[in-house]
């Protein structure tokens, strides 16, 4: 009797300890709202952020976070990573942000073009903007837009964050055009406090697909971890609390 007290016992104290193992949350720095908004190197939110934060609520794991600029953040995953980490990706990225995806996706991710209202060019095709400069965030890269860079017919323009790109085309209107996700291109012209009407926007479905995008797993996660990651995803779709997160920040 005493042993199979003892056994009990245990258990219940050995359950927590078992069930409860950190999560290692990646961020990407000052790129990737408004899935990812880091502020004061500490205050995390977005709709990726808010997404983990939703599955992990009820639970003993704890999010350990770890925000690095993107191409410092991915050789860091594609070496290991820390144990059990987390981010967003998608298959069509490829690479260690595809490896490992969770079971639904999160949001549908749309492209846009983005001229000076003082000088645009309609868009309906890369043909309308041959001759002109394509501006690029630095280290995202496009396997659609590639071969136009690689045979000249537009010219390859890299900046370092959305208000350098705004600020580029609209110092030289309709020479230059700024691709890039549709919702960050309208959260950063607002969080820039920037006018709309100065700029004119426009879909660039036709060259690069709308698509979605994951929560990117570890391809070493726990197993029990995995499932519930999943299981409590499916719960914020059915209930509506996803749609939520997402209408906060689109």
């Amino acid at each position: 009797m005493r042993s199979l007290l003892m056994l009990v016992l245990f258990s219940l104290v050995a359950l927590p300890a078992w069930s409860a193992m950190p999560v290692n949350y990646y961020v990407i720095a000052s790129q990737a709202q408004p899935f990812q908004i880091e502020e004061q190197a500490n205050e995390h939110r977005g709709i990726v952020t808010d997404i983990v934060r939703a599955i992990f609520e009820s639970s003993e794991h704890e999010i350990i976070y770890h925000t690095y600029p993107f191409n410092r953040m991915i050789s860091i995953l594609e070496a290991g990573g820390e144990e059990n980490w987390i981010t967003y990706g998608s298959p069509n990225w490829g690479g260690v942000q595809a490896e490992n995806l969770s079971e639904l996706p999160i949001y549908t991710v749309k492209h846009s073009i983005i001229m000076s209202s003082d000088n645009p060019s309609h868009f309906v095709g890369m043909h309308s903007v041959s001759d002109k400069g394509i501006v690029l965030l630095r280290g995202f890269d496009y396997a659609e837009i590639q071969p136009y860079f690689d045979d000249g017919s537009v010219t390859e323009v890299r900046v370092k964050d959305y208000q350098a790109a705004f600020r580029v085309i609209s110092k030289i209107p309709g020479e230059l055009a700024f691709v890039e996700m549709d919702s960050r291109v309208k959260y950063n012209l607002g969080k820039l406090g920037l006018n709309k009407e100065d700029f004119a926007i426009q879909s660039f479905s036709s060259v690069i697909k709308d698509y979605p995008i994951y929560l990117a797993l570890s391809p070493t996660m726990d197993s029990d971890l995995q499932v519930y990651i999943n299981q409590r995803l499916k719960q914020l779709k059915e209930s509506g609390d996803l749609d939520k997160i997402i209408s906060k920040y689109i």
